[in-house]
């Protein structure tokens, strides 16, 4: 039985649900963070999952963009899964950069500042969507190295 813990972030979102339920299914106690605990649309599948594993899984409050909110939910976690993005519907962007972009990285960095200071964290695993490999005829240019 596995019996460490492990935090999601952007525990709604259809990745995320799907990974919070793979590790409980693993036996893991997972810590997971939406928007708005009160939006119950959002929250109604996490609460399923709370009922369906008594006890394993807590969730936390936390904004992508607001620095040291997903402190409380990392705390005691040994790997933190970020999954969490800022999601517009493409007919609806109008500024990729400022409204995708910029958000994207900015909470990427909030949530890896957290990381470093939260000692119980020993691994981070970030992931992407196919979102980004849909074209929107916006411009990008690669900036990611591999060491």
């Amino acid at each position: 039985m596995a019996s460490d813990t492990h935090m999601v972030t952007g525990g709604s979102g259809f990745i995320a649900i799907h990974l919070v339920n793979q590790l409980l299914q693993a036996g893991y106690n997972v810590h997971t963070t939406v928007r708005d605990l009160n939006n119950t649309r959002k929250v109604q599948p996490l609460r399923s999952l709370q009922e369906k594993y008594l006890g394993k899984l807590e969730l936390f409050e936390a904004d992508l963009l607001k620095p040291g909110s997903f402190e409380p939910a990392m705390k005691d976690c040994s790997v933190v899964h970020h999954v969490a993005s800022p999601f517009l519907m493409a007919e609806k962007i109008k500024d990729g950069q400022k409204e995708m972009v910029e958000p994207a990285l900015q909470g990427t960095r909030n949530v890896l500042n957290s990381v470093n200071s939260t000692e119980s964290v020993k691994r981070v695993v970030l992931t992407s969507t196919s979102k980004n490999s849909i074209s929107t005829g916006l411009q990008f240019r690669a900036a990611v190295r591999s060491d």
